[in-house]
């Protein structure tokens, strides 16, 4: 996946060179990063009754491609999976009847490894990367994966329309339903990230900030580009990595609201500065505050 998400975004570059334009140089100073974590401590909830059923029913989702940013193969991704539950140190326990479904947290922060487990066996394991402030949204749609405990979230935010995967669909689904009003914290997570040499054919300018659907991925992946405001140099399960503060629009006419993009080593190669224009194919992810 994570090679023809690449050979993909190659596939948007114009082939005739661009005309350079002279920018001014910008001091690369370190941001601060609001990381807002999910849970700190160890507890446990009851479910609740369920308000109202899904509107969409799909597949489990795939993270082969999304722990790919902090491996190389899928080997080394099962080790870390095993490795990462094994030094966990957060967990969110919620009753489901005869269920218990946990979420487990492991990492130095920002980005984190959530492990999702029923009654003691794993139902998945993906990256979490909870750096944002709230945004005040409407949820518009539900989507839930067959295991009932992942799921999707459609949002209207600043006057469009946005679908990101829910990091907290374990912990949250009982109480949602279209038409509620949420605060959501939502975030990017670069499967593959460049710097910006010419515009692509499908967008306006290299300043469009437009979250686009990619055609080939999953309703939560988004082709994305923007200027870089700020950066943060960190490192996550030995991998370098690097946290972009941008802003994103849901919508061509829709206002801007900071955006912030988690890229590794392995889905960038190049230093990115303030200033700099970026383009990629990015995983949308976020949870309800």
């Amino acid at each position: 996946m994570f090679d023809k998400l690449r050979e993909a975004l190659k596939g948007k570059a114009a082939v005739t060179p661009a005309k350079k334009v002279q920018q001014p140089v910008q001091e690369r100073i370190q941001i601060e990063a609001p990381v807002l974590l999910p849970f700190t401590d160890s507890t446990t909830d009851m479910g609740g009754e369920r308000i109202r059923q899904p509107d969409l029913l799909k597949g489990n989702v795939d993270h082969a491609g999304h722990l790919r940013i902090l491996a190389r193969n899928d080997e080394e991704a099962g080790r870390l999976c095993i490795d990462a539950l094994g030094a966990s140190r957060d967990r969110k326990t919620v009753h489901y009847g005869t269920d218990d479904i946990s979420g487990y947290l492991s990492g130095k922060g920002p980005l984190e490894i959530l492990t999702l487990t029923k009654n003691g066996e794993t139902l998945a394991v993906y990256p979490l990367f909870p750096v944002g402030r709230p945004l005040p949204a409407r949820i518009t749609q539900i989507t839930e994966c067959n295991n009932t405990y992942e799921g999707q979230l459609e949002v209207w935010l600043n006057e469009g329309t946005a679908t990101f995967f829910d990091s907290l669909y374990f912990k949250n689904r009982n109480s949602y339903y279209p038409g509620k009003d949420v605060r959501v914290l939502i975030s990017g997570v670069a499967y593959v990230l460049s710097k910006a040499r010419a515009q692509s054919h499908d967008l306006k300018s290299a300043a469009d900030e437009v979250l686009i659907r990619y055609e080939n991925g999953d309703v939560d992946d988004y082709v994305f580009r923007g200027v870089v405001q700020g950066v943060k140099d960190f490192t996550a399960f030995d991998k370098k990595a690097v946290i972009i503060k941008t802003t994103a629009r849901t919508g061509p006419d829709s206002a801007p609201f900071d955006l912030y993009l988690c890229a590794t080593s392995n889905a960038i190669s190049e230093k990115i500065s303030p200033g700099d224009h970026v383009s990629g194919i990015i995983w949308l992810q976020g949870y309800i505050v």
